[in-house]
């Protein structure tokens, strides 16, 4: 369970950092989200995995 947390969290922090740092148009919504799910998934595996 903890592994789709961090997928729709991860999603979620890639779009609303493209939405801040106005890079939606340049990478498409998909591909931020998809960079968003990856970070998530890395940080959640190096700090501990689910808490």
């Amino acid at each position: 369970m903890g592994i789709i947390i961090w997928l729709i969290v991860g999603g979620i922090c890639g779009w609303l950092a493209s939405m801040i740092m106005r890079t939606d148009g340049q990478q498409g919504i998909v591909l931020n989200i998809v960079v968003g799910i990856v970070g998530a998934a890395i940080a959640g595996f190096i700090f501990g995995g689910s808490a």
